[in-house]
């Protein structure tokens, strides 16, 4: 019998939060569907987790005792003496934030493997995951922040321009991990300690000029029989410069993430422009499935600003599709029916290798 499988977990600091969005959309499904439950550890190795109905087991990674598997042919292989054939799959939900499950490379495992997933292509991953990629390749769309890219092989030169052309509030964080895991405000004085602790966990540190008076906004889209789906628009509530991980995930609502107000109360000029630039950039980057696009706006210049694209975001964003009447389980019925249809490669004899070329 085909199932459908959720995977969840990875190699990447965003594991735990993954863990709870793979539960949560398990636990929502259930009753609709014959699920799969796949954990991919912190060694990127595939384990059987569909009797694991307790979010706790997780908790401590020394005592997680699964069965490995290997996804291969349109099925779940169980390791035994030998891999004995377990189900077939339908298709995968990707619910892996961050690292391998958000960057591409478990799509591209997918798609090489002749496997229906969810979530974007390996390219648009990769260039959303890539904060200054991705910024650099939609200037020309939105307004982004003065920031500059920080890595082992231009630091010197890049901490001199830092410190010669850009203001002293400043925002540091990884280029490319997620839930707020790294991000700072610092000042000219105290930039450099924290762009050496980000590049013990990211090859690249980003560094923008800090926005003192700003509001956070975000919203999500997904693709549904070609058209695009706008949710509502959110307004993240937070009580320090920047949103915490620990605003995000430690004292929010357990359900919905950190404070929140939906929709957000703005104006219509700025609900059409955000919508716009949501348009254009799902759009640009050639995106598929649920995304969630988060802006920041300065109040003072009253510029909308882009600032980084979530392509598996938290908890799949179902809060921000409810107001605009699509419930959970409808969202993810959406999320599978649209998943791409394989990619097809061609070939040709080009008669070339009956040649003697060596």
């Amino acid at each position: 019998m085909e199932r459908l499988c959720v995977i969840f977990g990875g190699a990447s600091c965003e594991h735990d939060i993954s863990i709870i969005t793979g539960m949560q959309l398990c636990k929502n499904l259930k009753a609709k569907y014959k699920l799969e439950k796949i954990y991919l550890g912190l060694d990127n190795n595939f384990y059987l987790a569909t009797d694991i109905e307790d979010i706790k087991y997780f908790s401590d990674k020394t005592k997680i005792n699964l069965k490995r598997i290997i996804l291969f042919d349109n099925a779940i292989y169980v390791k035994n003496l030998f891999f004995k054939k377990h189900c077939d799959i339908a298709c995968v939900i990707n619910c892996c934030h961050g690292g391998v499950g958000e960057n591409g490379d478990l799509n591209g495992f997918f798609a090489l493997n002749k496997i229906r997933s969810t979530a974007a292509s390996v390219l648009s991953s990769h260039i959303a995951m890539d904060k200054t990629l991705s910024k650099t390749l939609l200037k020309d769309i939105v307004p982004t922040i003065k920031g500059i890219v920080i890595s082992k092989q231009n630091y010197d030169e890049t901490i001199d321009i830092i410190k010669n052309e850009f203001s002293d509030e400043l925002i540091a964080k990884p280029n490319s991990l997620g839930s707020s895991i790294g991000v700072k405000a610092v000042n000219q004085s105290d930039f450099i300690e924290q762009v050496d602790a980000i590049l013990q966990i990211d090859d690249m540190a980003l560094i923008e000029e800090r926005i003192e008076n700003k509001i956070e906004y975000n919203q999500a889209c997904l693709l549904d029989n070609n058209q695009l789906i706008l949710s509502a628009i959110e307004q993240p509530i937070s009580k320090d410069k920047y949103l915490s991980f620990d605003e995000k995930y430690i004292t929010s609502n357990k359900n919905k993430g950190q404070d929140r107000i939906i929709p957000a109360n703005i104006s219509k000029t700025l609900k059409n422009k955000i919508d716009d630039y949501t348009k254009k950039i799902y759009t640009a980057l050639r995106m598929n499935g649920i995304v969630r696009i988060d802006y920041i706006y300065d109040v003072n210049k009253k510029i909308l600003y882009f600032n980084e694209i979530n392509t598996i975001p938290g908890s799949m964003a179902f809060y921000l599709f409810e107001p605009v009447g699509i419930d959970y389980i409808s969202l993810i019925d959406k999320l599978i029916a649209n998943i791409p249809d394989e990619k097809k490669y061609s070939y040709f004899d080009t008669g070339v290798l009956s040649k003697k070329l060596l």
